[in-house]
């Protein structure tokens, strides 16, 4: 992972140093557009790269989740501002809406952010100028936490649904021509949620938008591998 990872953060570290002018200006502005496409293509690669080694490692039973009390109301606001700029650029409204008695949960800090961070990018992806995208914590029961991600969107036909969440698959349709991706982070994304004892699940119409959630044990009472899986209503 770091004969891939080491060459291109020097790329992308160098590009932000020329877009940014630190060391004054280029000269002609167009190097400095230049500059800011290196950069979006190298971290748009690096993120591809990272889903790819990442979703290598849970196949190959290499991947280990680190548990510690977790606030998924902090990780969603989190997610939130580091999307910020993406959902501005496309136009978008992204809010948070989270209840009273969402508590604390045990669970793997950075694989709950990178659920979180998977779920609002395709979001954003797929769903037109104008949209709106809302993130929902509610406690169904006792003993599990939901997340919420709807959005506004294109949707998805019925017949797609079942195959979104393996790896590599992908839907074709007028919007998604302009987007980019490996088809990785559903899948990614729902693996996670299993290592967790929690499933995904998807509620979709084409032309009225696509919910995705997903429950969360509060407490991890058995080893993740050992975990039933609980399945979002």
């Amino acid at each position: 992972s770091h004969e891939l990872r080491t060459p291109l953060n020097a790329i992308n570290g160098f590009s932000e140093i020329m877009a940014g002018e630190m060391f004054g200006p280029l000269g002609d502005q167009r190097y400095k557009g230049y500059a800011a496409d290196i950069l979006k293509s190298g971290q748009h690669l690096l993120s591809l790269i990272n889903d790819i080694l990442d979703m290598a490692k849970i196949e190959a039973g290499k991947h280990v989740l680190h548990y510690e009390l977790v606030s998924l109301q902090e990780i969603s606001e989190d997610a939130i501002r580091l999307m910020r700029g993406k959902v501005q650029e496309a136009g978008l409204v992204l809010s948070l809406e989270a209840a009273d008695d969402v508590p604390e949960i045990e669970a793997d800090h950075r694989g709950c952010k990178q659920v979180m961070l998977n779920l609002i990018s395709n979001a954003i992806k797929f769903t037109p100028e104008g949209g709106e995208i809302v993130v929902r914590l509610t406690r169904p029961d006792v003993d599990y936490v939901r997340v919420a991600v709807a959005d506004t969107g294109i949707g998805i036909a019925a017949e797609d649904l079942a195959r979104l969440a393996r790896p590599f698959e992908q839907v074709e349709n007028q919007h998604s021509k302009t987007t980019q991706g490996t088809g990785l982070g559903l899948s990614l994304t729902k693996s996670l949620i299993e290592m967790h004892g929690g499933a995904l699940a998807m509620d979709s119409e084409p032309g009225r938008g696509t919910t995705v959630s997903f429950d969360l044990p509060i407490h991890r009472s058995v080893p993740a591998a050992a975990e039933p899986q609980r399945k979002a209503a």
